[in-house]
C-alpha cells in the first residue's frame, strides 16, 4: 500500500475512513400517522491515520511538513493506492497532526504521528 500526502510518502500502521451524512430531520404528523422525514445535503469524508518514521532529522521530517501545512490551511493531495482493493485521489485540508514520542522512541529516533484529514469538495 502506498499512501501520500501532499507528496510526502507515509509510513502508515492503520487507516481509518469515515463518511459523515449531513441532513436534516423534520417531524411530520400525515394521514394520522407520526412520519420523520429526512432531507440528505449531502457527505463529508474524513481519515484518521497513524504513521511512523524512522531516523529522520526533524528538519526533515514528514510530521514538521505536515504541521506548517495546516498552519497555512490550503488543500492538499491525498493519494492511496491499495491496487484493486482501493483507490482514493481527491484533495483533502489536515484537520489535525498529533505528534508523540512512546517509550524513550527519542533516543533512537522514532516518531509515530496522527493525522485528521477531510476531504476538500
Amino acid at each position: 500500500m502506498t499512501i501520500t500526502l501532499d507528496s510526502k510518502t507515509l509510513n502508515v500502521s492503520s487507516m481509518d475512513e469515515n463518511v459523515e451524512v449531513i441532513a436534516v430531520f423534520s417531524d411530520k404528523w400525515e394521514n394520522e400517522m407520526y412520519k420523520r422525514k429526512v432531507r440528505v445535503f449531502g457527505t463529508v469524508k474524513t481519515w484518521s491515520l497513524t504513521c511512523f518514521e524512522d531516523n529522520v532529522a526533524w528538519t526533515n521530517s514528514v510530521v514538521k511538513h505536515l504541521q506548517e501545512k495546516a498552519k497555512i490551511g490550503d488543500a492538499v493531495a491525498f493519494v492511496v493506492d491499495e491496487g484493486n482493493a482501493h483507490q482514493i485521489n481527491t484533495n483533502v485540508y489536515i484537520l489535525g497532526v498529533s505528534l508523540s514520542y512512546a517509550g524513550g522512541a527519542m533516543a533512537v529516533n522514532h516518531r509515530e504521528f496522527s493525522i485528521t484529514l477531510q476531504e476538500a469538495v
